[in-house]
């Protein structure tokens, strides 16, 4: 599924293909490039699923000091 271009508007704030394509690079948001040089990008691309937020496990030491 790909978001529709008034999403994609709404998305980055922008109406313009440069503006759109900017905002996406600068927040590292997945997206293709289409044949008539509008960006296309799928709601997985903006969706982030439960794993994806938890947290990095820290790593601790097990040498005491």
């Amino acid at each position: 599924m790909f978001l529709t271009h008034e999403e994609v508007c709404e998305l980055t704030g922008a109406r313009t293909r440069a503006g759109q394509l900017e905002n996406l690079r600068r927040n590292g948001i997945r997206h293709t490039i289409k044949r008539n040089g509008w960006p296309s990008v799928t709601k997985a691309a903006i969706i982030q699923e439960a794993s994806d937020l938890a947290e990095p496990p820290v790593w601790k030491p097990k040498k005491a000091s």
